[in-house]
């Protein structure tokens, strides 16, 4: 309680300076100097000395004038600043000699100019520094020069990302980047409140049980790590770029976070001089997506519980029950249980920003406000956030920059529960009774409910109840940036920041659910589960730049510290059973809890620390070599394993800076290839140590019992993964048409598996360091500007990707867990040295005997059986397709714009579960695809795929159901359009964009699957309404 209001107090500070801060850079990038002729003289220079008075206006690309300019005499400490209208008058000493003025200012290029004749009035523009975006690679340490790079890197910039999606940030990262990829989750479909996974150049962990995610990449948001719960949850607006590290070279000083990959984000900075305020505020409508659902209608769903001979008895005793149902459909009952969840749902996302530039100070401020609804009746995710930042020249040498963030997130999940519980109900039954309740129970047998075989629950009853299952959460994050600019070569800057965020989930399940109908004791029926997190974490940085240019050679020197971080995280669940009433929905009604469900926490803290060096080598502009090197420690490790070094050399070709392939049509043709060694820490520092917890149910006389929770390794270390690629990068016809093409080989040492512990230790297993993987891959893109006039724009993309991986090494544990047979209809995941992560394992098939309608299998050795044997499973396919990526075209005329992008897969393969589960290996008692109705063996010469409609066998898994999944997604269309600026002058506006986008258009696939599961996909439309004041 200390420690929360405290930290309440604090942050009720630092919003209320920034704010402050804020007010007093607008009055001081509005407000002209009271005097403008006041100057800042050297108290020494004598009064008897003449001068001359030099006016003059300063504008910038764009012929607007720039407020806040610093003129200044060079050689002297006389300067001014220019007035709201660009304008300066400053009075120069009369001098034989040349007199020059500098002119500064944030965001801008220094420009001099030589006074030849002070009597006339002077225009100066200023360009933009837009070094800092198109011409470096920003690496979250220092810059550097896009063509000395040696690295990969992909950069995108906010309006390409608008192209894709217009809410959703995690989408438009990965169709733009080739070698990303957002892991497919079928079950969990549209659900907002599902965060998806991100991997790059393949995954480099592997993901067992419990610990998923793993794989994804370290996010940092100015500066800071965050979530990839975070940055899902940010509104696409407010970000200015992002930058994708995916090499050695290019992730190397982030050490032990960097196998997985780097996303950089930037949010939205001031660009001039004027004030800026940007609205963007987004609608969307969303229906769900139904055309993957191929279900029996009410007729057809008896009509295959008649020919599986459900109703067959020897006395008739369900004859009854069959001609009630024939009745029911006779009256023209025809439920589609499928729909009744489900809604239109209307989303809105908001974002205001405010940027601008005064005398030495820029600043920006942001808001936003994301309210989402799933197409599941009763969901939501919901998202408040507040961004500042300031950046202030104290001296020409010394900035300093403060920029601090809040948010506040809720969701809730919806009340109907698992859509495949709606999918799975009978179309002949009626929801409501004739008293218009809803019906809580069927069964097969409507006469005799205590005889029937099967009961079904309405899973429309429990909604109508009081359970619930909702999270909270809140962040904040602060930083603040020094940067001394010593001499124009040599610079230093440090950076330190502080992070917090909690979240709380609270999950309720009334006693009148349907699960508890059964249930006779009262103290068992209702749940309440409440979990939480509270983490904490400060940590810093420091860099020493020096860039020397010699007159063929060029080398620059970056070294510091990367990381000095101290995290605390702390975490607590409680489970309490027994509630008397539905509407008494809060964990202190609870009459106890169950067995494992006492309040339990858990804390831990680690710490770390992390040093590099840099040093890149230029020669004629042409021949590049650099080397990183990074040390690394870490409290999470064992405790003989707490450092580790990472390192990357690199070269690269520029070959259109030789003098016989400089070409004018070339822009860029260069080669580059790197190696190096990152680390991955992703994994928990419980791992590394031993703990117990005490034991209230053994109490001894000599006190209370504990039990090994874990067993620690005081060697456990870093998982390495040595990375090696080759690129090549083309720019030609004046960028019109550029090509990058790349090939990696990452093998990961040191992999984190299982070993097997005898039973006496009390633990069944220990983590060690003895796994290997292999990835390798390549990626392409292609772009080009097919036509560009005054009034037409078109250019398109293309990109694709494939990506190989092979498990050299792993434990004797992990390989056990291959043992046994599979549980489900899907097939369990096997790991297996020689083989992928990604292989599906099934016995192999030659079909169905048209004869028996028997299926017959192919042992290892080749030979047909027609008895199933769990021992002949083999890898039958790979979920890796061959190639992915996607296609994306704009066409532009005047103001209007159009954007399409797509992405295809091809080459890969998948294990169907719905001819599985839906049309194979089916429950009678409960609705089926239509396929199981139509497509099955029914009787001698039939050549079908699947087995007769008496045969199951779900624990089979055969190569039948797997299938070639080739596929074409229209993903999204934006059509948008800008008013000319002569309009928007006379209704005071800067900028003025309207528009609609669709998502979700269409799918062309030749797998034909239920998608969504769980949670069903959704189609939305977009609109758009961003202006700019």
């Amino acid at each position: 309680m200390l420690y929360t209001f405290v930290l309440r107090r604090w942050l009720k500070r630092v919003l209320l300076l920034s704010v402050l801060m804020m007010i007093t850079g607008l009055i001081n990038a509005q407000t002209p100097p009271k005097n403008e002729n006041k100057q800042t003289s050297d108290k020494k220079e004598q009064p008897k000395t003449q001068r001359v008075t030099v006016i003059g206006t300063v504008l910038d690309s764009k012929e607007e004038p720039l407020p806040g300019v610093v003129v200044k005499v060079r050689g002297t400490t006389q300067a001014v600043a220019t007035d709201v209208d660009g304008r300066f008058i400053i009075q120069i000493p009369k001098s034989d000699k040349d007199i020059f003025l500098d002119f500064s200012f944030v965001g801008m290029l220094p420009h001099s100019i030589k006074v030849v004749k002070p009597e006339r009035k002077l225009i100066v523009h200023l360009k933009e520094d837009n070094v800092a975006l198109s011409e470096v690679v920003v690496n979250g340490f220092f810059a550097q020069d896009k063509k000395t790079f040696t690295g990969t890197a992909t950069t995108l910039q906010r309006d390409d990302l608008l192209k894709v999606s217009s809410t959703n940030v995690l989408k438009a990262i990965t169709a733009l980047t080739p070698n990303m990829k957002i892991v497919e989750n079928n079950a969990a479909g549209s659900n907002p409140n599902v965060v998806p996974e991100l991997i790059i150049r393949g995954a480099n962990s592997l993901a067992i049980s419990g610990e998923q995610g793993i794989n994804n990449p370290l996010v940092i948001l100015d500066g800071v790590e965050i979530s990839m719960e975070e940055l899902y949850d940010m509104e696409i607006n407010e970000i200015e770029s992002v930058t994708i590290l995916e090499d050695a070279s290019a992730t190397v000083l982030y050490g032990e976070r960097a196998a997985n990959g780097v996303i950089l984000v930037e949010r939205v900075r001031a660009k001039d001089s004027k004030v800026r305020l940007r609205y963007s505020f987004t609608p969307t409508f969303a229906y769900a997506d139904l055309s993957s659902m191929n279900l029996t209608n009410a007729e057809q769903k008896l009509e295959l519980e008649r020919l599986a001979g459900l109703y067959d008895t020897d006395d008739g005793s369900l004859d009854q029950a069959y001609a009630y149902k024939l009745e029911n459909i006779r009256k023209g009952i025809n439920t589609e249980w499928y729909k009744a969840p489900l809604r239109f749902a209307f989303s809105h996302s908001h974002s205001l920003t405010l940027t601008g530039m005064g005398q030495n100070l820029s600043y920006s401020a942001g808001l936003s406000f994301r309210d989402t609804y799933g197409i599941m009746k009763g969901d939501y995710r919901r998202n408040y956030g507040f961004n500042i930042n300031f950046g202030y020249r104290l001296t020409d040498k010394l900035t300093i920059s403060f920029t601090g963030s809040y948010g506040l997130g809720g969701s809730k999940s919806s009340p109907y529960g698992d859509y495949s519980t709606y999918s799975k109900m009978n179309p002949y039954e009626p929801i409501y009774d004739e008293y218009g309740e809803y019906i809580k129970e069927y069964y097969f047998d409507p006469f005799d409910p205590s005889g029937s075989e099967k009961k079904i629950e309405n899973p429309l009853y429990n909604a109508t109840l009081s359970s619930f299952s909702k999270n909270q959460s809140r962040n904040m994050k602060n930083s603040v940036m020094i940067r001394w600019d010593i001499v124009p070569q040599f610079y230093v800057t440090g950076q330190i920041n502080y992070s917090s965020d909690y979240s709380q989930s609270d999950v309720y399940v009334s006693p009148d659910d349907s699960q508890y109908l059964s249930t006779v004791n009262s103290a068992e029926k209702g749940s309440y589960t409440i979990s939480g997190t509270n983490n904490s974490a400060w940590d810093g940085k420091f860099t020493a730049s020096y860039r020397k240019q010699f007159k063929d050679v060029g080398f620059s020197v970056n070294a510091g510290c990367s990381s000095i971080s101290y995290k605390y995280s702390s975490d607590f669940s409680a489970q309490g059973i027994g509630f008397m009433k539905d509407n008494l929905n809060d964990i202190k009604f609870a009459m106890g809890y169950t067995k494992n469900g006492k309040p339990s926490g858990d804390e831990n803290i680690s710490t770390s620390v992390g040093f590099y060096g840099n040093t890149t080598i230029v020669v004629l502009k042409r021949y590049i070599i650099d080397g990183n090197l990074s040390y690394s420690g870490n409290s999470s490790n064992g405790a003989n394993k707490r450092f580790g070094p990472f390192w990357s050399v690199g070269a690269r070709w520029n070959i259109h800076e030789e003098k016989f392939f400089r070409k004018s049509w070339l822009n860029d043709l260069s080669l580059r290839w790197n190696m190096g060694s990152t680390g991955n820490a992703g994994f928990s520092a419980k791992q590394a140590v031993t703990r117990y917890q005490y034991d209230q149910d053994n109490d001894y006389y000599t006190g209370v019992g504990a039990t090994p929770i874990n067993m620690g390794n005081p060697l456990l270390k870093w998982q390495k993964t040595l990375k090696n690629t080759f690129a090549i990068n083309t720019r030609m016809f004046q960028d019109r048409l550029s090509f990058n093409f790349s090939f990696y080989l990452d093998k990961t040492f040191d992999m984190l598996v299982p070993i097997d512990l005898p039973p006496s230790v009390g633990v069944s297993s220990v983590k060690v360091n003895m796994g290997e993987l292999l990835n390798k891959g390549l990626s392409f893109s292609l772009s080009g500007r097919i036509l560009q006039t005054k009034d037409w724009y078109l250019s398109s993309y293309i990109n694709g990707s494939h990506n190989f991986d092979k498990i050299t090494k792993i434990s004797d544990a992990l390989e056990k867990t291959n043992q046994g047979g599979d549980t489900g209809t899907k097939p369990k995941l096997l790991y297996k040295e020689g083989g992928s992560q990604y292989d599906i394992y099934a016995v192999r098939s030659a079909g169905i005997d048209p004869a028996t309608g028997q299926e017959i299998f192919i042992t290892k050795d080749g030979h047909y059986t027609l008895k199933y044997n769990e021992d002949d499973k083999v890898a039958v396919g790979n979920e890796n397709p061959i190639l992915k990526g996607s296609w994306g075209m704009t066409l532009a005329y005047k103001g209007f714009g159009l954007n399409l992008t797509s992405s295809y897969t091809f080459g890969g393969d998948i294990y169907n579960s719905t001819i599985a589960d839906a049309v194979e290996n089916i429950d009678p008692y409960f609705n089926v695809d239509v396929r199981a109705f139509t497509d099955r063996w029914k009787q001698p010469g039939d050549h079908t795929r699947f087995l007769g409609l008496g045969e199951k066998k779900e624990t089979y898994r055969s190569e039948r159901f797997v299938e070639k999944k080739n596929e074409f997604y229209l993903s999204n269309i934006t059509f948008t359009y800008e008013l000319p600026k002569s309009f928007l002058k006379k209704i005071k506006l800067e900028r003025l964009v309207v528009g609609i986008a669709y998502d979700d258009v269409f799918r062309i696939s030749s797998v034909k699957m239920e998608r969504g599961t769980s949670y069903p996909y959704q189609r939305s439309l977009n609109l758009i309404f961003r202006p700019t004041f």
